[in-house]
């Protein structure tokens, strides 16, 4: 017969079993705890979390963002079939063999990414990662995942390959900087005008690969920085195999979300074609240019030797024949004067004709003293006070296509002003201000809508100021306009010039 325990032999079972009891206690309330949170997280998060046992080929447990993706309610078991039939068919058999290769194989798993017809009708793109679990024995037990929809981020990259393939279209060069200088995106047309792969342009510093010529920046970053955002700026630039590009570039700040500056894209072409263009066609207007003069100064000197030498010879005979007859009374002696002033206009006509077409003073007199006369002569015909002064002008040595183009621009310009701005007062200065002389036009006038005028000038016909810009041009030369009614005109030019 089996002896009862004991009264203290039943405590200390007791003891025993209530020991055992709250170290399982521990031990499973962190489980618990961790339970708790896995399923709080589940049900938290965007991504589709599953658990599908491959005994009863059935999904145990699923999360409801799965279960929003395929479309099931969750008090519904998901089967596989039920769960197949959302994905694509053309996606769907290659699912199928990725998970067999899984369980046949002795990866842990594997991932894959299909698309999942969603119950409104409209196709998603999933990206599903899995692992195999398996028994101590090695044979695969359940199937364990994780799907992500990723249409969104589908839809960014596909944009992103169809904007880099139409910047990689682009001939001139694209460069996206952040907000280091460092590049972070390089088209094909970089490559071709830094003469570098694309591998060693992205990663590099912009400044290390393109120098600007600007004064007081020390690189193109900086330049960017300090100009950003602007267009069609032109500058010279030097390159790390030392050649000097001109280049038209137009920049402009990438902002994140919040407005914060995240970097520059820029644009940049290289308009050596264009300038070598626009060179010879500088050549050539200004060679135009030379020949008009040369060919005014012909027509002058013809007309000063012969027709102004025989006019003035006509009027010493003429004024000896009436000398040399009795002197006509009445009507007829009003007749002879009427021929001797007649004669005389005709003589200072052909004069102001002579003057205008070529300054022959400019050779002997000097560009100053031609431009003093020319505005005294204005003056008086137009009956408008014009204020002419120089600075630094008497030293200076000038070339003849310099002289001549200052000295018409003070003619168009006065012109201009007793023709059209109805003024009282001019005021002409010219300035040596080495390496340019520095002319200004101002005048009291009416003014005039300066862009209208550039742009409607031609087509009426009002070329005085086209040819004014034409001939700074010429020269490498730069003319401002500023103009208000009806306060008045000014005209700013800058030339450079080199001392014969």
């Amino acid at each position: 017969m089996e002896e009862k325990p004991t009264y203290q032999e039943l405590e200390a079972r007791l003891r025993s079993m209530a020991n055992a009891f709250q170290s399982y206690k521990q031990m499973a309330e962190p489980w618990r705890e961790a339970r708790k949170r896995f399923y709080s997280l589940s049900n938290r998060t965007q991504d589709g979390i599953y658990n599908f046992n491959l005994s009863i080929h059935k999904y145990v447990y699923t999360n409801p963002s799965f279960i929003k993706m395929f479309g099931h309610p969750c008090k519904d078991i998901v089967t596989t079939d039920s769960a197949l039939e959302r994905i694509h068919p053309e996606d769907r058999h290659k699912l199928q063999r990725k998970i067999e290769a899984s369980i046949l194989g002795q990866k842990e798993g594997d991932e894959a990414e299909y698309r999942c017809i969603s119950s409104d009708g409209s196709i998603r793109w999933l990206h599903d990662r899995w692992i195999v679990l398996r028994n101590e024995h090695d044979v695969p037990t359940a199937i364990e995942g994780i799907v992500r929809d990723v249409t969104d981020m589908k839809d960014i990259i596909s944009i992103r390959d169809y904007l880099e393939s139409l910047l990689n279209s682009c001939m001139d060069a694209i460069i996206v900087t952040n907000e280091k200088g460092g590049v972070t995106f390089a088209n094909k047309g970089a490559e071709d005008l830094f003469h570098l792969d694309r591998s060693d342009i992205i990663g590099s510093f912009i400044g290390d690969i393109i120098r600007n010529n600007a004064e007081g920046l020390r690189n193109i970053y900086e330049f960017l920085m300090k100009q950003a955002p602007v267009s069609n700026y032109e500058c010279e630039a030097k390159l790390l195999n030392g050649d000097k590009v001109p280049l038209l570039i137009s920049s402009a700040f990438l902002r994140d979300g919040k407005g914060k500056r995240m970097g520059i894209i820029s644009y940049m072409r290289d308009i050596s074609v264009r300038k070598q263009a626009e060179e010879h066609i500088r050549m050539l207007s200004q060679q135009l240019i030379r020949s008009q003069e040369v060919e005014r100064s012909s027509i002058a000197r013809d007309l000063h030797d012969h027709l102004a030498q025989n006019l003035y010879s006509l009027n010493i005979q003429l004024a000896a024949f009436m000398k040399s007859i009795e002197p006509p009374v009445g009507e007829s002696e009003d007749h002879a004067k009427g021929i001797m002033e007649s004669l005389q206009n005709i003589m200072g006509d052909v004069r102001k004709m002579v003057f205008n077409i070529h300054p022959t003073s400019l050779d002997t007199l000097g560009l100053t003293n031609t431009i003093h006369n020319l505005c005294k002569n204005l003056s008086q015909l137009y009956d408008l006070e014009i204020d002419f002064k120089t600075a630094g002008m008497e030293s200076l040595e000038l070339n003849f296509d310099v002289k001549i183009a200052l000295y018409r621009l003070v003619q168009e310009g006065m012109i201009n002003i007793a023709k059209h701005a109805k003024a009282s007062k001019a005021t002409v200065r010219l300035v040596n201000s080495f390496p340019k002389v520095i002319l200004r036009i101002e005048d009291d006038g009416r003014g005039f809508d300066v862009g209208c005028i550039m742009e409607t000038g031609t087509r009426n016909g009002c070329l005085g100021i086209w040819s004014m810009k034409e001939r700074v041009a010429v020269l490498n030369g730069a003319m401002a306009i500023r103009s208000r009614e009806p306060v008045g005109t000014r005209i700013l030019v800058e030339i450079p010039y080199e001392q014969e």
